[in-house]
């Protein structure tokens, strides 16, 4: 249970949110034409990925009613709040890093 702080915020990260973040930075990266157009492809990247991740949660629920499930859901995703801080910053940095390399390439 000694985990430092790199593990904390590791095991809130699973197979697909890394999948997710990479598709998600490489469309947004692709969409973006100027850097001042950043930090908006950074909080629709985010944006998507919170509500997918909620619905997700909301629908494996199964057959318990709305109100269970929503507790269910927010209690799920607020497990891991240490991932989901982080979050936006690693969208900032993977958007930023892909755009750079657009930009460099596409010359």
């Amino acid at each position: 249970m000694d985990q430092g702080a790199f593990g904390m915020v590791m095991a809130g990260f699973t197979a697909f949110d890394y999948l997710f973040m990479i598709c998600a930075g490489l469309i947004a990266a692709l969409a973006m034409r100027h850097w001042s157009q950043l930090m908006g492809a950074v909080i629709i990247a985010y944006s998507i990925d919170v509500a997918l991740r909620f619905t997700m949660e909301f629908i494996s629920a199964g057959d318990m009613p709305a109100n269970f499930a929503l507790d269910l859901a927010f209690a799920r995703m607020d497990m891991h709040a240490l991932a989901a801080t982080v979050r936006p910053f690693i969208y900032f940095a993977l958007i930023a890093a892909l755009f750079a390399m657009k930009r460099r390439y596409a010359r």
